[in-house]
């Protein structure tokens, strides 16, 4: 909402595909900051395509912040459409990101195993030399596709968990035990305290739902807060992206690749629950966006 730089890559990306449906939503500005008021108008002026092109606008009213904001914009979103793209403003797809998400949804519309089709594949030397995508219990998000009736149903108070039993639906996925410990206490930190962090909220949701993320065995989608991070654990996740056209023929496994998601725990979501506490401690508490 605010970032003027990432939007302007993101929407040069846009430029070149020029979709003819785009949906763009807005945060508003930190009430009594006058140079977030600025950037945030600046940021809105990136949006201006000049090829032909449907473009909805949803202009937030006050600021709430990037949980609050996602969980809005998708409602909305899924008002309008049976079925889409979603990108963030740190995001920046490779061209074949979104042949590829099409493809998918089109293969995937009615197998209501399959919830979410991820962009992003920050592996290092773990992938798999055969098949274009395998199937996950972890989505990634900094670009990813979805259906409306996949979506129905997020709740970022998560008050289903009240009656719930979390080792119920973390069970499904046949986690090692300190990974089940993991994702528990995570669970418990977020309920309890009422922290909004959409990521987790939304892997909740698609857990429970029982399904399974696809991701591709390369990387498609950058995210440039990665890139430019100080912290060399999160920079050391950037990838470059390469192209993945054609997809291979051959349909992988059906099953959840349990090795992969071992690495992914290990690379990403194990060191990561620290770094998204301190910026919602920053957004709700110090009241500074990160």
């Amino acid at each position: 909402y605010h970032r003027v730089t990432e939007a302007h890559n993101l929407f040069a990306v846009l430029q070149k595909l020029q979709p003819s449906k785009l949906y763009v939503a807005f945060d508003a500005a930190i009430p009594q900051d006058r140079h977030d008021y600025r950037m945030c108008l600046k940021t809105r002026c990136v949006f201006m395509p000049e090829w032909e092109v449907n473009m909805e606008t949803l202009l937030g009213k006050e600021h709430l912040g990037k949980s609050r904001m996602f969980q809005q914009a998708m409602n909305w979103f899924f008002e309008n459409e049976e079925e889409g793209i979603i990108l963030c403003d740190d995001s920046l797809p490779h061209l074949d990101f979104f042949p590829f998400c099409q493809e998918l949804l089109n293969k995937y519309r009615d197998n209501k195993q399959i919830v979410h089709i991820g962009g992003t594949n920050f592996l290092k030397h773990e992938q798999k030399p055969y098949n274009s995508y395998f199937f996950s219990a972890y989505p990634m998000l900094w670009g990813f596709a979805t259906w409306k009736d996949r979506w129905e149903g997020f709740d970022l108070k998560m008050r289903e968990l009240q009656d719930l039993n979390i080792d119920d639906f973390i069970n499904q996925y046949d986690f090692k035990q300190r990974v089940r410990n993991f994702w528990n206490r995570r669970y418990r930190i977020v309920q309890k305290d009422q922290i909004d962090i959409w990521e987790y909220q939304y892997i909740f949701h698609l857990w429970k739902l029982g399904g399974l993320c696809i991701i591709p065995n390369v990387n498609l989608v950058e995210n440039s807060s990665f890139r430019n991070n100080k912290r060399k654990k999160i920079k050391k996740l950037h990838k470059d992206t390469q192209s993945i056209l054609p997809l291979d023929s051959t349909t992988p496994a059906f099953i959840q690749d349990r090795k992969m998601d071992k690495f992914i725990f290990r690379r990403y979501y194990k060191r990561d629950f620290l770094t998204l506490l301190f910026q919602w401690f920053h957004q709700n508490v110090l009241g500074n966006e990160q």
